[in-house]
């Protein structure tokens, strides 16, 4: 069974202490899912009661054709192989170990009743299937049980793509559905509700990020902040308003710009104003 309560509902309720360690979109990049658990054991020997949470689309990386370095696009960042499979599985066993969860992505919905996904494959669910082989059924159990959002306490809400939609209180979340969107055209999928909006969305205006903050922290979102994943800022990071940070840790950066963040469950922050270079704002990798 997972360590962590969080598993098999739409809302992941943090605690109230501790370190909460947050990355985005590894989408089968296998070194730096490594560094994160580094992360995670290091903050755990120093006693500082670890949480990773990772915000969807672990799964589904750069094609046979990109194996080759000299074919590497810029684009994409610093040169790695997809490996996804070996990724999934690993977490599919550390979560029984460690205290973590993972948001669904919009890659991660496509095995479970989501759009086909097209990036660097066709249909990028049913090749990862096959490559799973008998373990498929075992992922896809995984992957439903993914909650939709995370809140903490401490004043932050997490997502995996940007805040454009929300469902008017915790329990309302609690009712969606992943499945029935297999026909749905993936440019459908922005309308379709909360789930096809926090799912696919790249931009929300501040006022969908207030209406989701004021809905799930109940009376005190408007001093409270958004943190998503899905599109790539390629420096690391970008605060928009005050209400969201876009955080880009694995998929298309270079090493040196991979950006996690690192907060105290215990504290309280108010906005993106209190996030700091350094501090609550890291490098997954500081001396590249």
């Amino acid at each position: 069974m997972p360590r962590s309560p969080w598993w098999g509902r739409k809302v992941a309720r943090l605690p109230e202490r501790g370190t909460l360690i947050v990355s985005t979109d590894l989408q089968g990049n296998y070194e730096d899912y490594y560094a994160l658990k580094q992360i995670y054991a290091d903050e755990e020997e120093r006693g500082n009661e670890p949480v990773l949470l990772l915000c969807g689309d672990l799964v589904h990386g750069p094609g046979e054709y990109f194996a080759d370095p000299a074919r590497w696009p810029d684009y994409l960042g610093t040169f790695y192989r997809d490996r996804s499979v070996d990724l999934v599985l690993d977490y599919a066993e550390w979560i029984d170990h460690a205290k973590t969860v993972a948001l669904l992505g919009n890659h991660e919905h496509a095995h479970i009743g989501g759009p086909i996904v097209s990036k660097f494959h066709g249909d990028e669910a049913a090749v990862l299937d096959i490559r799973l082989g008998d373990d498929a059924p075992r992922v896809h159990d995984l992957f439903r049980s993914f909650p939709l959002i995370a809140v903490a306490p401490c004043g932050a809400v997490f997502t995996h793509g940007a805040p454009r939609a929300t469902e008017p209180d915790l329990a309302s979340f609690e009712r969606i559905r992943y499945d029935g969107y297999a026909r749905t055209a993936i440019n459908d999928m922005y309308e379709e509700g909360t789930l096809g909006a926090l799912l696919w969305a790249r931009y929300a205006e501040p006022e969908h990020a207030q209406a989701l903050l004021e809905a799930v922290h109940e009376g005190e979102g408007r001093h409270a902040f958004v943190a998503f994943g899905h599109d790539v800022v390629r420096s690391g990071y970008e605060k928009i308003g005050k209400e969201q940070i876009c955080v880009s840790t694995s998929f298309g950066c270079e090493d040196r710009n991979k950006t996690y963040l690192r907060l105290d469950l215990g504290a309280r922050y108010t906005s993106v104003d209190d996030l700091r270079e350094g501090e609550e704002i890291r490098k997954l990798y500081p001396k590249a």
